[in-house]
């Protein structure tokens, strides 16, 4: 189904005013029908609207949103653009709840204050994109660029490091057994984390976990770390039965 993320409140049985491109996208680009449904989502909720004339959608219906799983917070080092950008679409493509950028001490990319805002706009559009393409109702959360002890602030009911082991013991997805509600990874940047700024996080409460042997890229990691919780999250309600 089309899918189009509202920044203005939306009014059942009313018309609502898509934003110029928006409105491009349905009515020229995609041609939309009056006959079609698109879906037209503001903040928790999800509301049913056919196309009028360009550039309205006729609010007719509500839908019921599907509750995640696991409520996913992904703290992750900043890494070279390309590679940044890719993981930002395959995280919301695997559930992320919110991103919470960081930087560390071998974190190898600085990002100019003033390019900062630019960067935001770059990387929301990247996200909304993303939700929108694998039919998500929800938006991804991008938070501002944190410190290693900010985020603390970021703690939820599992909270883990990635962090490669000599003996590669505690496997991330022994530490998902019992199933938490919500999870924050933290993932380091491609030069990894100093055995210092580990202990640091022990000392914030994030348990260090290995991602097995083959996992060498900071956005490999990611991904893989959000796969193995979208996988061990649809096992919870087979548990769950058993």
């Amino acid at each position: 189904m089309k899918q189009v993320f509202a920044k203005n409140p939306v009014n059942l049985n009313e018309n609502f005013c898509l934003d110029e491109k928006q409105a491009h996208h349905i009515f020229d680009v995609l041609r939309s029908s009056p006959k079609e449904t698109i879906r037209l989502v503001h903040e928790d909720e999800i509301y049913l609207a056919h196309p009028q004339e360009k550039p309205f959608l006729y609010v007719f219906g509500v839908e019921k949103a599907d509750l995640r799983l696991v409520d996913v917070t992904l703290c992750a080092a900043l890494i070279k653009q390309d590679k940044w950008e890719l993981m930002l679409q395959k995280a919301a493509e695997l559930g992320v709840s919110r991103i919470v950028p960081f930087e560390c001490k071998n974190t190898v990319v600085k990002i100019d204050e003033k390019k900062l805002s630019k960067k935001y706009d770059r990387w929301s559009t990247i996200l909304e994109e993303a939700c929108k393409q694998c039919n998500r109702a929800d938006y991804v959360v991008l938070e501002p660029i944190s410190s290693l002890k900010g985020l603390a602030d970021y703690k939820s009911q599992c909270n883990l490091v990635a962090y490669e082991k000599e003996d590669g013991s505690n496997h991330i997805s022994a530490c998902l057994m019992d199933n938490p509600s919500s999870v924050t990874v933290v993932i380091g940047p491609e030069g990894g984390f100093e055995p210092k700024e580990i202990e640091i996080l022990e000392s914030l409460g994030f348990v260090p976990c290995s991602l097995g042997s083959q996992i060498l890229r900071a956005e490999t990691a990611s991904m893989y770390v959000l796969s193995v919780i979208e996988y061990q999250s649809h096992l919870k309600p087979a548990n769950d039965q058993a």
